[in-house]
């Protein structure tokens, strides 16, 4: 591994090394998400904006005194500002959940500009729908908002196999974890919910290149109400040295849903060899 490869759980570990220059989204080998997966991001967001408004009782964020403080600012602004400032927001203290340079892999992107020069912004009708959307009162619970949001992601979440969940139950408050693929990342948050002494920030590598997945650990971490950062490892850049800079010098287990891609399950058998589980 390139020798400036170093770097804590706060970032991405690729292959390309830990950059940390500022520069918009539009860099070279840099793509802008595509509509349908900016669309899928802000979906996802707001169901975390929900589980944290329930959780914390405070309508800050949402409903009518959240609604008039927004218009007393005055100025031009519109719902889609709004929209964005909120994902802003959270992204502060929850970033793989709400921060796109997590999200989506832009590491270029400084740590305190979660978006970049020139992320989109959500449509005016999307911003529309789903700050209405927040207003939905009640608690979400962990397990039914990430299969919504890996359905927003237009994922297709097969049925929780049992073997999984049984060897998501094995983790505990030491345990060194990778992890890919939805199903996984469901049983271990459906395992973790409640439990004050697991930290999955800390506990849990994810070992993947999917937004989506990522964006649904982020979730996850939401309510395992651990304080450390998602250690996130890129399949290539997947190594028993990648993973001890991270801070994993070995496994304890492995979870590994049968719809993790390729890619993962190869970088996952790789970690395995070299570093047991």
């Amino acid at each position: 591994m390139p020798g400036g490869m170093r770097g804590s759980c706060e970032r991405l570990q690729t292959n390309e090394g830990l950059r940390s220059a500022p520069a918009p989204w539009n860099i070279a080998a840099m793509q802008i998400p595509g509509a349908s997966e900016v669309e899928s991001f802000y979906r996802a967001a707001v169901l975390g904006l929900r589980f944290l408004e329930g959780r914390e009782r405070r309508g800050r964020r949402f409903g009518e005194v959240a609604g008039a403080a927004w218009k007393a600012l005055g100025g031009e602004f519109e719902l889609r500002d709004r929209l964005e400032l909120l994902v802003r927001d959270a992204a502060a203290t929850h970033p793989l959940a709400f921060s796109p340079r997590l999200v989506f892999g832009a590491e270029s992107l400084t740590e305190d500009e979660p978006f970049g020069a020139s992320f989109p912004q959500p449509g005016e009708g999307l911003a529309k729908e789903l700050l209405r959307e927040g207003t939905r009162g009640g608690e979400l619970e962990i397990g039914p908002l990430l299969v919504e949001a890996a359905a927003r992601w237009r994922l297709a979440m097969p049925d929780m196999p049992a073997a999984l969940m049984e060897a998501a139950r094995k983790v505990g408050a030491s345990s060194r974890v990778a992890l890919s693929g939805p199903l996984g990342i469901l049983a271990l948050a459906m395992v973790a919910a409640g439990r004050r002494e697991l930290d999955l920030g800390d506990q849990v590598l994810l070992v993947s290149s999917s937004a989506a997945e990522r964006q649904l650990f982020g979730l996850a971490l939401l309510a395992s109400g651990g304080r450390a950062r998602a250690c996130l490892l890129e399949p290539s850049a997947a190594s028993a040295e990648a993973a001890r800079s991270l801070g994993f010098s070995h496994l304890d287990l492995v979870l590994v849903g049968e719809d993790a891609d390729a890619s993962a399950r190869g970088a996952i058998a790789t970690l395995q060899r070299e570093l047991g589980a």
